[in-house]
Parts: C-alpha cells; structure tokens; sequence
C-alpha cells in the first residue's frame, strides 16, 4: 500500500465485498455455460438436445438470477432497484450491462424452453408446448442473439470494476477478457458437473469428452492474460507495480496461489497426464470440474479484493 502517514491499516479501502464477487462469479458462468454448449452444437451441427446443452440451458438462467440476487441485496437500497431499469446513461458501464442483462435473462428462460420442449409435459408445464414450439421454429436467431449477449455479460463483469480508476489493479483493459475466458472455464466446468450428476451422462460420453479437451487451452489462455495482467502493473511502475506485493505478502497471496494456482489451475491440468480411461472417468472429471470452478471465485475474490487493496 502507499503508506502516505502512519499505519495503513487503520484505514479499509474495500467498498465492494464477497457479494459483489460471488455476482462476478455467477454472472460469468451463466455466460459462459452457454457460450461453449451453443458453440459446440454449431460446430457439431447437432439436431438432438446434447446433455452439454441442456445443462448450459438450466445452468444459465438460474446462475444469473442469483447474481442479480446478489447485487440486488448489495444495494444501499435494495428496494429501489428498479430505478437504475428506467433511467440509462449510456456512458456508464453499468447502464449498458444492465440493458444488456434485461435482454439477456429472459431469453435464457425462452431458450430453457426450447431445450426442454421434450420434456415439458413431465415436469408439469405442458401449457407452455405451444410456445417452445413457435420458440423452436426462431432457434437460429435466438441462439445467434444469446451467444452475442453471453459474450457482452461475460465481459462486462470485467469492464465493470475495471472503471474503478483509483485501483490501479482493477483499472486495466485486460480484465474484461480475463473475465469472459474465466467465465467460459467456469461454465464448462459447471456444464460437466450438471450434466453428470442431474442428467446422469456417462463419464466417457463424446460431448463431455470434446469439452473436456477445450480445457487445456482456455486455462492456457486465462494464465496468459493473467501474466499479462501482472506485467502491466510491474512496468506502470509505482502505485500499479507496489500492487504486485498482493501475491507475496497478506491473505490474498494465499488464495491466488493456494485456490486459484494449485487447485484451479494444477488439478484439472495434472488430471491432463492421467491415462485416458482415467481421465475420463466419473470421479476424476467431478473433481477437476469442481477445483476449476473453486478457482475461478476464488480469482474474482483476489481480484476484487487485492486490487481494492491498493490506490494509485
């Protein structure tokens, strides 16, 4: 920290807490579930609901509710939430992510119904076949809008905190994308978590395999922006490059490399080297789906903590 006179300590700095990280967290992967089942079933073509699909469809809309919940509930006034529904400024970061979360929410819904429309009658909402039918008919365009609303939810949870100009670990351009490939790792880890254990998939099904590869690089790609991340502080210099003392001093340095170095990145990729009729077994892909998704919140609480830890 800048000790500019006497202790720092005395003094909290953190305005944004868990909530607000556990709404990052659930916001990315409710975009990214979605994100990596649409475009596996683009690139397969697929005709049939994949088990991917339909966990990605019942994942999203009850992640992102949640979210909303969570951020609703951080509100000085919760009960007027509303207001920021009517009145937009669209220079604000948060106005523009809220307009695009109100298109986003209810089609996750509307597109739960396509995926499901197999299945209404057994679940008791069979007066909806109808409208998952007429639904079902628009599915190219409703899956086009998603995916492109998904990519915008995804990476708005990393604009939103990087408009934070005093922290100058927040205020970097790289967040954004961090976030969304973040969010797409979280979302296929929750995608293999659901699909195995709600809708029984067998551990060596061919989508959850495909998914399964995806792996490797989209964990490659999320340490490489964290390095870079991490070397845009170091030469900024001064007040960005003093913020580098949060991975080697303090709490926060243990959860970045304990939770989101060792768990979230070395066990699904060590699982990587297992021989292939082990990796692909059950217990071995719930394990590494789970460490995956315990690192990626734990990544948005370092971020959103460490980086308020420190002001430029």
């Amino acid at each position: 920290m800048n000790n500019i006179w006497g202790d720092m300590s005395q003094y909290n700095p953190v305005t944004w807490h868990w909530v607000i990280a556990v709404y990052l967290f659930l916001a990315g992967l409710s975009a990214g579930s979605l994100l990596i089942a649409i475009a596996m079933r683009w690139v397969k073509g697929d005709r049939e609901e994949s088990p991917v699909l339909k966990a990605a469809a019942l994942i999203a809309p009850v992640a992102i509710c949640l979210g909303m919940l969570c951020l609703v509930v951080d509100l000085t006034r919760p009960f007027h939430f509303w207001l920021i529904l009517v009145n937009y400024n669209f220079t604000s970061v948060m106005s523009i992510g809220v307009l695009a979360l109100l298109v986003f929410i209810p089609l996750t819904f509307l597109y739960a119904l396509v995926v499901f429309r197999g299945q209404l009658a057994t679940i008791g909402l069979g007066f909806l076949q109808g409208l998952a039918d007429v639904l079902n008919g628009l599915r190219k365009p409703i899956e086009t809008l998603l995916f492109a609303l998904a990519v915008i939810v995804g990476a708005y949870t990393g604009f939103l905190i990087s408009a934070m100009n005093i922290y100058p670990m927040l205020n970097t351009a790289i967040l954004p994308a961090l976030f969304l490939v973040s969010g797409i790792s979280a979302g296929a880890a929750a995608n293999a978590v659901v699909a195995l254990l709600l809708f029984r998939t067998p551990a060596h099904d061919h989508e959850l395999g495909r998914m399964h590869g995806i792996e490797l690089p989209v964990v490659g790609i999320e340490m490489l922006f964290l390095f870079m991340l991490f070397c845009g502080l170091y030469f900024k210099g001064g007040a960005a490059a003093a913020a580098l003392a949060s991975l080697t001093t303090g709490t926060w340095a243990a959860v970045f490399w304990t939770l989101v170095v060792a768990v979230g990145f070395g066990v699904p990729l060590l699982s990587l080297l297992l021989p292939a009729q082990q990796r692909h077994g059950k217990g071995v892909m719930l394990l590494g789906a789970l460490c995956s998704l315990t690192g990626v919140l734990a990544l948005r609480h370092f971020i959103l903590y460490a980086g308020q830890s420190y002001l430029g």
